[in-house]
């Protein structure tokens, strides 16, 4: 009998528990595996370096000890699913040899340490989650590498400020979302180019200084967070973010009064929290 030509496997949400086959190398042509939401544990097996997998995601399940450097010899890889496992140490710098990965998530363990240089390579990302771990240092500044970026998320990472003004480079970005950055403040990061976002959250990132107007211009937006920093002055005409369907301003030093436009939403869904 010749090689199986099954090309993905999905069991998600199966209630599976044990530990992963080292004998899926025996499927060559396997090009995905998803098995989010169960209760696998134990070792990922070396054996895998050898697949061809584009997508593969284990998020959800038990996994715990380094992620194994051996993934970054799995170059085929589009997507990489780590979230809500119990992994910890540092990202390997190998993942930056993943020069097609489009998709790295790793949000929800207890990664620690910087993030390696070598993610820079990493041109072709369009997604990328590392909130809720213990990573230490700063927002690199090679993410303006990641021009193909649309979902950045850095939601309580244990990064210290200030975002970096590389972060201008994303202009593709729908969402971004950075939270909780201890250390240095800094004013409001340059995102002026970002005209694409759907959801901006910066809270509790130590900003100062006033709510840039030009953030009128991003007519995209359905959600806007900009709680717990110390920003300034009176709250700009927003009246052209027709689609914003939540705001958040709480937790500031904003004064003067709340705008006719925004007040006038409050029907319609819209959710605003004073700050005066």
């Amino acid at each position: 009998m010749g090689p199986v030509s099954l090309s993905n496997r999905t069991l998600k949400g199966q209630d599976l528990a044990g530990v992963l086959p080292p004998s899926l190398v025996k499927l060559p042509y396997l090009e995905m595996i998803d098995l989010t939401r169960n209760y696998l544990s134990g070792d990922i097996p070396p054996q895998w370096a050898s697949t061809k997998l584009e997508i593969l995601s284990i998020s959800m399940n038990r996994f715990s000890g380094p992620i194994p450097k051996f993934f970054g010899n799995i170059t085929t890889l589009k997507y990489l699913g780590f979230e809500g496992n119990l992994f910890s140490g540092t990202v390997p710098p190998e993942l930056g040899k993943l020069v097609n990965l489009e998709h790295l998530i790793l949000n929800s363990n207890n990664l620690t340490g910087e993030l390696p240089p070598t993610l820079a390579n990493l041109t072709n990302l369009k997604e990328l989650r590392i909130s809720s771990n213990n990573f230490t240092g700063k927002i690199p500044s090679f993410i303006q590498n990641w021009k193909q970026l649309q979902y950045l998320e850095i939601q309580a990472s244990g990064f210290e400020g200030p975002i970096p003004s590389s972060i201008s480079a994303l202009t593709d970005l729908i969402e971004l979302r950075i939270s909780d950055l201890t250390g240095e403040g800094s004013k409001f990061p340059p995102i002026r180019n970002m005209k694409s976002l759907d959801k901006l959250m910066l809270r509790s990132c130590n900003i100062s200084g006033p709510i840039r107007t030009y953030l009128a211009d991003m007519t995209e937006l359905r959600f806007l967070d900009l709680s717990f920093n110390k920003l300034e002055g009176q709250i700009p005409n927003l009246d052209s973010l027709t689609n914003v369907e939540a705001m958040c301003l709480t937790g500031n030093l904003l004064n003067g009064n709340i705008p006719d436009g925004i007040k006038s939403r409050e029907s319609r869904s819209y959710v605003f929290y004073p700050t005066f």
